[in-house]
């Protein structure tokens, strides 16, 4: 089932100013549009697959700053862009699927067809605070909430089918009744009658992206998510997941694509990337600790580049998913000394080829779930608009 890309995928995560605690302190919080816009562009630049903006809804104890709408941020920045994919953290636990699905939809049509999803569940009882209970859901609660807000989601998305939209002015018709429908869900959280008020998306799915952060409350299944980013530090695991993830597809028969999470702290040597990781393990805050989620490499990009190929040609991963040390720099600088290597060994795109995300990932339009074969009585010279 699965065709996988012939050169690896790159995304890169670009919420707060970087991922490894004792840089970001370097790195002042920018809390405006021109800090994401700088970073979602140097992306484009240097031909990324897709962002990745992490949001949330608490503050932790620790936290120096605050934060903006990660949603609001790429709606704004994705008609300055054209290429890059825009993915989003959208928690489900306190949300509700209408409501959701609608903002995605139009993320991917402001974005021209280059929205991803990552379905968060809240786990932190701070968060549950925020929305009027003591405690967080379990993790069986949380997981069941988010895979029924996906299947909700990917029902309201196909509720309009691609050619709804006819302007029959002969006939005073706007919309093909028949291609409007009522999802009528009726589920253990959520009951809804549809259809969604967008059309739908460029994408016919925006992406969907599931992170392993270690929480058994996120569903990581292939029968959900397009894009799974997983974190193993030994290759041996990473060729096991991989492999059964695979497997899991193959039977759902749905295309999946596998990303490892990789922390890079990259110099002209080694040794002054392990000097550089060493200053900034002395400035750490006590009870912090580096990024748990993803596996941590100190050294040149040529290194890191070969790692990258061992780790694809081994069938470890379609592709990595790269949390800068720190923002902007280590962004620019993977951009700037990472992606031409690759791009040398035949490993990474030269130009982007297509223009949806979907496109970029090798990822299928999927088909409506609700549209049938047109019949002889049907009218099939309707044009969409």
């Amino acid at each position: 089932m699965s065709t996988r890309n012939e050169h690896l995928i790159l995304s890169a995560a670009i919420a707060g100013s970087g991922y490894y605690p004792g840089a970001v302190a370097r790195s002042p919080q920018a809390l405006d549009v021109a800090h994401f816009r700088h970073l979602v562009q140097t992306a484009e630049r240097g031909l990324l697959d897709f962002v990745f903006l992490h949001d949330e809804r608490a503050l932790p104890d620790t936290a120096l700053t605050g934060h903006l709408d990660a949603l609001s941020v790429l709606s704004r920045l994705a008609p300055e862009t054209t290429y890059v994919g825009l993915a989003v953290s959208v928690p489900t636990t306190y949300s509700e699927p209408f409501n959701v699905s609608r903002i995605l939809a139009t993320l991917d049509f402001v974005s021209a067809g280059r929205a991803a999803w990552n379905a968060t569940s809240t786990a932190s009882d701070a968060e549950a605070h925020n929305f009027g209970n003591k405690y967080a859901l379990d993790a069986d609660e949380r997981r069941s909430i988010t895979e029924e807000f996906i299947e909700v989601s990917r029902k309201l998305w196909d509720s309009w089918e691609d050619d709804a939209v006819i302007t029959d002015r002969e006939r005073g018709l706007y919309l093909d009744p028949q291609k409007l429908h009522h999802i009528n869900h009726v589920g253990p959280h959520f009951q809804i009658r549809g259809p969604q008020i967008t059309y739908r998306p460029p994408q016919g799915h925006p992406v969907i992206v599931q992170v392993d952060l270690d929480d058994p409350g996120t569903p990581l299944s292939a029968a959900l998510a397009d894009v799974l980013i997983l974190h193993h530090d030994a290759i041996e695991d990473a060729q096991r997941a991989y492999a059964a993830h695979q497997a899991q597809a193959t039977a759902a028969r749905r295309e999946l694509r596998l990303l490892q999470s990789i922390l890079p702290i990259l110099a002209e040597t080694e040794a002054l990337a392990r000097a550089k990781a060493a200053a900034w393990d002395a400035t750490v805050p006590p009870g912090a600790s580096p990024q748990p989620y993803a596996q941590r490499f100190i050294g040149t990009s040529t290194q890191l580049a070969d790692l990258l190929e061992q780790w694809f040609e081994a069938h470890a991963a379609d592709g990595f998913h790269l949390l800068p040390a720190v923002l902007p720099d280590g962004l620019e600088e993977l951009t700037i000394k990472l992606v031409p290597e690759l791009q040398r060994r035949g490993l990474f795109r030269r130009e982007y080829t297509g223009r949806t995300l979907r496109e970029h990932l090798r990822l299928p339009r999927p088909a409506n779930q609700y549209a049938v074969s047109p019949t002889p009585s049907r009218d099939t010279t309707r044009r969409t608009v």
